[in-house]
């Protein structure tokens, strides 16, 4: 059954070179069996950050999460995240 992890920014405080740090974040996801998609999302009037990513598995995910935290400082995002939840799939449409 597919995971979903849901990671809610609620301040981000983003850096120059975000664009470049996005980019490396998602080519590095891309690349991790049992990654299936992700999106960021922002929400306009308040600039609150959401990452949204769908994993073949439970431990798919959590090779995920270490591949993110093992990432060189300089490739980071530096936000933290205000809240993350993991869902699971429960119908596609």
């Amino acid at each position: 059954m597919k995971v979903v992890r849901v990671a809610v920014f609620d301040q981000p405080v983003v850096h120059e070179d975000d664009d470049r740090r996005a980019a490396s974040l998602r080519d590095l996801l891309r690349g991790i069996p049992g990654f299936v998609a992700g999106y960021h999302l922002r929400e306009e009037g308040t600039g609150r950050l959401m990452s949204f990513t769908v994993w073949d598995s439970d431990e798919a995910l959590e090779l995920g999460e270490q591949a993110v935290r093992a990432r060189p400082a300089s490739d980071q995002r530096g936000v933290r995240p205000s809240r993350v939840e993991k869902w699971m799939v429960d119908g596609v449409f």
